[in-house]
């Protein structure tokens, strides 16, 4: 039979009226843990949007995780949403990214096989210490003493491919036993003869290797520790990004509630599929609209990726190659404090007591980055066994320069906007010179201060414009647009034909 479905609680206050249903986020062999989730209503959009393809999480996934404390449907109320709809009204949208890490393996070289052959191996190891320039009982004394002013921990790292294998210490033994004369091997030969007498070689060269290596070791995996654990604390606490996620979610809903339905939170992965929606114009994708509300609304959140610190480095960094490091640094360590109780060497005492702390300090860095990280991808419903900081962080880098590509689209968009409009204005403006400088607009203007003459003629004598029959005031406006040699001539005109004698007195 299939399980019941979770039980649906009352309304929680300050919710709407909107109800709960209650989920359990224990295992099932573990305690019983409740927590209720309001049930979002769908949403219904004027037009047909674009689905964001995002990995959603399960509402029994978000309980401790970002998305617990987010109200997207809140920031729905502060949003356009109609003019979002305007924007992003089609189903056309870029293919989904193959988020799927594509892990190659890389060839491994075969180890190489040491050779017993004298000519090959001895050619090898003249080269070895001509680099060192130092005599055989030299060189053999100071890795007796782990002295390492003498022989640099390069040179051991080099020797310690020719380490006598059983098969070489049987042929120098059996040499010796044939009391053969040493004078006739070669420099190569000898040096072999007095290097494979120096008790627990092995061991003696790999402390050598580790003490000289030590302090490189340390300088080169505690920032790596760090840029970890300041990522995952930075990223975990920021509550601009949490910000960011929860439009994000809003925006997400509101295209995908009618067809898939609201969910409650989403995989990082989701993130990088927001350039992949884009506009109705195809001008501008829905991570360059998402930038823009942050600009507009939420200005306070614009610099969200100031918070999040070291999360490039973090990005680059192989949290399992650093923690099984600092482990080889550890049994390098318990290896010297063996090799101490045994010969009880002053170079080793003195390597112990200044090293040791750091060490310490080293480990507990590790176990610092170790929680934290986990901390941060359980807090994003993510799993660190799937999910490791080179993964993980690259998310965040990803997003973090796309978004500030989109911020600088929708500026260089502005400014050109705004070129535009000072264009057209500048062009108005010259129309306007051009006109004012043309007989017509001489016109204009002459009829425009005829007008006002008028104006404050009928100011002057209102009771005999207004006493006049219907139409007075146009009548003068037609008058007073002629000029005033033509009306003079018009006055003239009607005296001579109307008057014989002023017309007889003027001829």
């Amino acid at each position: 039979m299939p399980p019941p479905p979770p039980p649906v609680a009352p309304p929680l206050p300050g919710s709407g009226g909107s109800p709960t249903v209650i989920f359990n986020s224990g295992l099932a062999e573990g305690p019983l843990k409740l927590f209720s989730v309001k049930i979002k209503k769908p949403i219904q959009t004027k037009f047909r949007m674009p689905v964001l393809n995002w990995v959603a999480l399960k509402p029994s996934q978000i309980n401790g995780t970002v998305f617990n404390d987010i109200d997207d449907e809140s920031i729905l109320q502060d949003l356009d949403m109609e003019g979002f709809e305007e924007l992003f009204k089609t189903k056309a949208q870029g293919p989904a990214v193959d988020l799927t890490l594509s892990r190659q393996k890389l060839p491994q070289k075969a180890p190489s096989k040491v050779s017993l052959l004298e000519a090959n191996r001895a050619k090898n190891l003249a080269i070895t210490l001509r680099k060192a320039g130092q005599a055989s009982e030299v060189i053999c004394r100071a890795i007796h003493t782990f002295d390492l002013r003498t022989v640099p921990v390069d040179f051991v790292e080099c020797l310690t491919r020719f380490i006598p294998t059983e098969a070489e210490v049987k042929l120098l033994r059996q040499y010796e036993r044939d009391r053969k004369p040493l004078e006739a091997l070669s420099d190569e030969d000898r040096f072999m003869m007095q290097f494979s007498r120096i008790e627990r070689l092995n061991q003696r060269m790999t402390i050598m290797t580790f003490m000289g290596n030590f302090a490189d070791n340390i300088q080169m995996l505690t920032p790596q520790l760090h840029a970890i654990i300041a990522a995952s604390v930075s990223i975990k606490s920021s509550q601009k990004l949490k910000k960011i996620l929860e439009i994000i979610l809003a925006l997400g809903n509101y295209m995908n509630s009618s067809k898939r339905g609201a969910v409650y939170g989403f995989k990082l992965q989701s993130l990088d599929l927001l350039l992949d929606t884009k506009s109705t114009d195809r001008k501008q994708t829905l991570l360059h609209y998402i930038a823009n509300i942050v600009r507009e609304k939420y200005p306070g959140v614009t610099l969200f990726y100031n918070e999040l610190h070291y999360v490039d480095k973090a990005a680059a960094v192989s949290l399992e190659n650093v923690l099984c490091d600092v482990k080889e640094l550890q049994r390098g360590m318990e290896l010297t404090w063996r090799e101490f109780s045994v010969s009880h060497n002053a170079t080793l005492k003195d390597f112990i007591s200044r090293n040791e702390s750091r060490l310490n300090k080293l480990q507990e860095d590790a176990r610092i980055a170790q929680d934290a990280f986990e901390d941060a991808v359980k807090f994003f419903g993510e799993s660190s066994k799937t999910m490791p900081p080179s993964v993980f962080f690259p998310i965040f880098v990803r997003f973090i320069k796309a978004y500030r590509v989109a911020e600088e689209d929708n500026e260089q968009r502005r400014r050109q906007e705004q070129m535009l409009l000072e264009k057209l204005e500048q062009e108005e403006q010259q129309q306007e010179e051009e006109e004012t400088k043309s007989p017509s607009h001489k016109g204009k203007r002459q009829q425009q201060e005829l007008i006002t003459e008028l104006r404050r003629r009928q100011g002057k004598d209102s009771r005999h414009v207004y006493e006049g029959k219907d139409g007075a005031i146009e009548d003068i406006i037609t008058a007073l647009k002629t000029v005033p040699f033509t009306a003079r001539t018009a006055k003239r005109s009607s005296r001579f034909f109307c008057d014989p004698a002023h017309s007889e007195e003027h001829y």
